[in-house]
């Protein structure tokens, strides 16, 4: 079994308490990922706000519109896109078909009181 080694990461944000793992198959490439990331990795709440949901952003709606390439049709650089609830071939589709997805938050109705 190969062996692992583990690096985490702080968010470089002050007062930010996310962290990130990642895994390295030798100690080389351990140092490396160290070296290039230290001090400088950011979660996503610092470094992509606007891609963040939350309480005044409960809506993302993301669009990519297929093109055909000579060797085939794509969205952006893929053939093949999935995420959660959904998967699709860009060559089921004519090249100008737009790819939407969209991310809501429903909070929960509160409960009425008896």
């Amino acid at each position: 079994m190969a062996r692992e080694y583990m690096i985490r990461f702080q968010c470089a944000e002050p007062n930010c308490h996310e962290w990130t793992h990642y895994t390295a198959s030798t100690r080389k490439e351990q140092a490396e990922i160290y070296n290039r990331n230290q001090g400088k990795w950011k979660c996503v709440r610092h470094d992509r706000p606007a891609d963040l949901l939350g309480p005044t952003n409960m809506t993302r709606v993301h669009e990519v519109v297929s093109d055909e390439r000579s060797h085939g049709v794509y969205w952006g650089n893929f053939g093949f896109v999935s995420g959660p609830g959904f998967c699709a071939f860009a060559k089921d589709f004519p090249p100008g078909t737009i790819l939407r997805v969209t991310a809501e938050v429903i909070l929960p109705h509160p409960k009425p009181e008896i």
